[in-house]
């Protein structure tokens, strides 16, 4: 117990000698210097040096001057001073570390390579937006962060929401998008916070994705996402007109953008929704027909 007390005040800047005679005198207080030796074992000019220092730390005082007697200061009052020097600090290193900082040169990128860290790294984003997300997710990951999602909007976050499949999802503006299986393309996420971080990830096998505070890159995931958005948007308002210029799901547009692999998909998703539409007219004739 002592030894780790000991450790954990080596952490906070005392020496060993020093924190075996602070920890000494919280038990034995009013103690000379000779008592304090004796008691910890230390020998004499080890433990006279550290009371010394201990004195210009006010981590002990004099309490009698003739032999001097010495106490530690109370463990409260101590730590609070230490952390109050240590905020401080630390304000002021964040200060001249920040002048040296060159903003339009910041690019970096981390990848990441597990599933798990991945959903990790969007919690923990998520939980640290103040203002704005923005995202594109899939109907499983939005139960996943239902949690963390609901607790930004509580605290004041504006959330948007491209959702490919169907959950609830009251505490965001969302924006609807086809079901997961129609997806061409693979399982793929987008995450903007506050116009200053995203995250850009396939969490199909094997799952890989990057975070990048770089400018530019952010306003390019800013945008994929609003421009998912507004194809939603004037989707859900012009199916019937697209569809006829353009096939169903946009198939005769898409597929000239897309892979190989990708296009080969997106038609035969295309074409089973066909058949399914076909087998669903012709049910409807045959039940039409019984009924006269």
């Amino acid at each position: 117990m002592v030894g780790a007390m000991i450790e954990e005040l080596k952490h906070l800047g005392f020496t060993g000698a020093e924190a075996q005679v602070y920890i000494y005198l919280l038990q034995y207080p009013n103690a000379t210097g000779y008592e304090v030796s004796k008691g910890t074992g230390l020998p004499r000019a080890n433990t006279y040096q550290a009371l010394e220092t201990l004195v210009t730390k006010e981590g002990v005082i004099a309490v009698t001057p003739d032999p001097v007697r010495y106490a530690s200061v109370p463990p409260a009052q101590l730590l609070k001073r230490i952390q109050q020097k240590t905020a401080q600090r630390c304000h002021d290193l964040e200060q001249q570390l920040s002048a040296l900082e060159q903003p339009d040169t910041i690019g970096h990128f981390w990848e990441l390579r597990e599933r798990q860290r991945i959903e990790t790294r969007l919690t923990e984003l998520i939980a640290g937006a103040q203002h704005r997300i923005a995202a594109s997710l899939w109907a499983e990951d939005v139960e996943r962060l239902s949690g963390v999602l609901r607790a930004a909007r509580d605290r004041g976050c504006v959330i948007i929401l491209n959702l490919f499949g169907e959950v609830d999802a009251d505490f965001a503006t969302i924006y609807r998008h086809e079901v997961p299986e129609k997806v061409v393309g693979g399982h793929v996420v987008a995450l903007a916070i506050d116009f200053q971080e995203a995250l850009v990830a396939s969490l199909d096998v094997p799952a890989s994705g990057v975070v990048t505070q770089n400018r530019t890159m952010v306003r390019v995931v800013e945008k994929l996402i609003r421009d998912e958005a507004y194809l939603a948007a004037i989707y859900e308002q012009f199916s019937q007109e697209l569809e006829t210029a353009f096939g169903t799901h946009l198939v005769h547009l898409r597929r000239r953008l897309l892979p190989q692999a990708d296009a080969e998909r997106l038609v035969a998703v295309t074409r089973l929704d066909a058949q399914t539409l076909h087998l669903s007219s012709e049910l409807g004739r045959e039940v039409n027909t019984e009924m006269l």
